[in-house]
């Protein structure tokens, strides 16, 4: 199969050996170990030796970009999945994602994400114009769903990244994962890149994987400061990707979280808050 498969792990042995094992045969698999300690590294190299799947090891933790890029250095096929470490892929999935990148009009192709429950988890949303900002700051987006910053998978100008194809010529021509962020909004700064070169999104239902949403993060962070960090890539994102229409947009949004944080209280909406302050260069 005309597909490299790129695993990025850090200090977690029995998540990526999973995912390695749940892969098709005839698929590229390259293991990106990014800076374990030495034991759980050893196991890594072990089990890649096992299964056949590359081994390509950073000494440090570079970060889910260049993290990513480095797998993909190492990948010698025309078709690309980056993959978190937490998947598990079904049987068909990877085949369904991969002949979807045949269409030159596809850009990226991703798989329905299902949790360990079955529960759809499939992520994705709106780029953060000046409309979605100012309807999330006035709450119109209550009354106006295409005005929300969340959308359905098949409507998202983004989806969220856990498993995506993509084909190599496309990951060249927009200079690979941006490299901006350490960790966080990577997936939506793809996305924007994919489009920005007239290319669609594809969402496959039919192509079914099983993620464990943030195991990494989970190991390092509360759920308070995983949301500070999401909030604050997200608007470091927006401004960046758009311009001042992305800090006119990024402003009314935070405006929008500072005023539930305010009268909704709540250490979740305060670590918002402080996300979005902090995306918007407030320290």
């Amino acid at each position: 199969m005309d597909v490299s498969i790129v695993v990025l792990t850090w200090e977690d042995f029995e998540r990526t050996d999973g995912c390695v094992r749940s892969l098709p045969e005839g698929v590229e698999a390259v293991v990106v170990d990014n800076g374990s300690a030495a034991e759980i590294s050893d196991r890594l190299r072990a089990m890649c030796a096992e299964t056949g799947a590359r081994y390509v090891r950073s000494e440090t933790n570079l970060g889910y970009a260049k993290g990513m890029n480095l797998g993909v250095r190492h990948s010698t096929r025309s078709r690309v999945v980056l993959s978190n470490n937490d998947i598990l892929v079904r049987p068909g999935a990877i085949e369904r994602l991969v002949a979807e990148l045949d269409d030159p009009a596809v850009g990226a192709a991703f798989p329905k994400v299902l949790d360990a429950t079955g529960r759809d988890q499939t992520a994705a949303g709106r780029f953060l114009t000046v409309g979605t900002g100012v309807a999330h700051a006035t709450g119109l987006s209550l009354v106006f769903p295409r005005l929300r910053i969340v959308a359905p998978p098949e409507r998202g100008d983004w989806l969220s990244g856990p498993f995506v194809a993509i084909r190599r010529e496309t990951l060249d021509r927009i200079g690979g994962v941006d490299e901006s962020s350490f960790f966080y909004s990577e997936d939506l700064r793809l996305c924007w890149a994919v489009r920005r070169l007239g290319l669609r999104l594809a969402y496959l239902p039919d192509a079914v994987v099983t993620h464990e949403d943030d195991a990494s993060a989970k190991r390092r962070w509360a759920a308070e400061e995983i949301s500070r960090r999401q909030t604050r890539e997200f608007i470091r994102a927006s401004r960046e990707l758009a311009g001042w229409r992305g800090t006119v947009a990024c402003s009314a949004y935070t405006l929008g979280v500072l005023a539930r944080a305010a009268v909704g209280g709540g250490a979740a909406r305060r670590a918002i808050a402080r996300g979005a302050l902090e995306g918007m260069g407030v320290r």
